[in-house]
């Protein structure tokens, strides 16, 4: 193992990395829904901000769950959140896809303990 992958699986294994790929990547296919423009979509136009504010909300977890390890049960239970409010205000949480990444996400990050808790 070279040096930058142990580098790697070093900072992996101090954080909920898990967690914040699957919330991040949640948010980017609930973001990417209206974008696309997609006739089919339930909420398009002014009323997808709602979808786009949940995706950015859902990415921005992600992101805190791997700056902030230590605080990623406040974290996870707003990834969970978001999930739910995902489900009303996003095309069903990203045709429910979405909504199911971000509520393993927030399970995950609400389970992960730290190499001390161990």
């Amino acid at each position: 193992m070279t040096t930058l992958d142990h580098r790697f699986a070093t900072w992996c294994g101090g954080r909920p990395f898990a967690a914040g790929l699957l919330a991040m990547a949640a948010g980017a296919e609930i973001v990417l829904l209206p974008i696309t423009g997609y006739e089919f979509l339930l909420v398009q136009g002014i009323g997808g901000i709602g979808s786009l504010l949940t995706a950015i909300g859902l990415i921005a977890g992600g992101l805190a769950l791997w700056r902030y390890p230590h605080r990623c049960r406040v974290i996870g239970a707003g990834v969970l959140l978001l999930a739910f409010v995902a489900y009303l205000v996003a095309n069903l949480g990203g045709f429910l896809v979405g909504m199911l990444l971000a509520l393993v996400a927030g399970s995950l990050a609400l389970a992960w303990q730290s190499g001390e808790a161990r």
